[in-house]
């Protein structure tokens, strides 16, 4: 990997753990919005919350695929996905998907969230900060698979996004300011 692959995943994923600790985005959220948004892909942000609603703390709170894994899954198939129906579109999908699955596990020792959050107290700053890091993993694991099969995107990263670093209290007065919107 050249450095600037290398320098292009480490934005990946330290956006991807700024923007999950800020609490501006859940696991899912944050892994699908940051490769959509950092290497051009196609999706509005309200498509990305809409895809994702579901997939955080492990399938809905059910404390399966841990969410993270679940976004890195979704990048897959948004940059490597065939346009058609049939499995021949899927294979790279399929391909790559194993593979963060696999890497992942490597990692931690398991995909599933109520494992590899089993040790802390849920809601605790700890849990936000364990998280954000396996969020940050996540994201750059599939950022490095998607790079891999479409080299040429980095030519098109958005690197202004991926510098960008939020602050907690600043991105809780934008939500407000959201939510507070009619």
């Amino acid at each position: 990997m050249d450095q600037t692959n290398h320098d292009l995943l480490t934005l990946i994923r330290d956006r991807a753990e700024n923007l999950f600790l800020t609490r501006q985005l859940m696991c899912a959220d944050t892994v699908l919005t940051v490769l959509n948004s950092g290497l051009g892909g196609d999706l509005s942000s309200e498509t990305i919350l809409r895809l994702t609603s579901g997939f955080p703390e492990g399938l809905g709170g059910a404390g399966c695929i841990c969410g993270a894994v679940s976004g890195g899954v979704l990048a897959l198939g948004l940059f490597l996905g065939g346009k058609g129906p049939g499995l021949t579109g899927r294979k790279r999908v399929m391909f790559n998907t194993k593979k963060l699955h696999d890497l992942f596990k490597d990692c931690y020792g398991s995909t599933c969230c109520r494992m590899l959050t089993k040790k802390i107290e849920y809601g605790s700053k700890q849990h936000f900060k364990h998280c954000a890091q396996l969020t940050g993993v996540a994201t750059e694991i599939a950022g490095r698979l998607i790079l891999e099969m479409n080299p040429e995107l980095v030519d098109q990263a958005d690197w202004p996004f991926l510098e960008q670093r939020d602050r907690k209290f600043l991105s809780i007065m934008k939500g407000v300011a959201n939510w507070a919107r009619p």
